[in-house]
């Protein structure tokens, strides 16, 4: 599926944006907004697909082999 696969991305992207616009009001130069923002995209971007290894994870069948 194809919005599976986009979801990580637009939510680092959402998170990016939002940081940008954060430092944005505290009126520090602008290439340092871009670089926190960049920043806080990479960790939403793998912070998404961490997420979805966890729900996968909690929603396959549990194995009894205890041996």
């Amino acid at each position: 599926m194809m919005a599976k696969k986009l979801r990580p991305y637009i939510e680092g992207l959402a998170v990016g944006c939002v940081f940008v616009s954060i430092t944005m009001l505290f009126q520090i130069p602008f290439y340092m907004s871009l670089i926190i923002g960049a920043l806080a995209a990479v960790g939403g971007y793998r912070n998404s697909i961490k997420m979805d290894q966890e729900k996968a994870a909690k929603q396959a069948p549990k194995s009894t082999d205890d041996e």
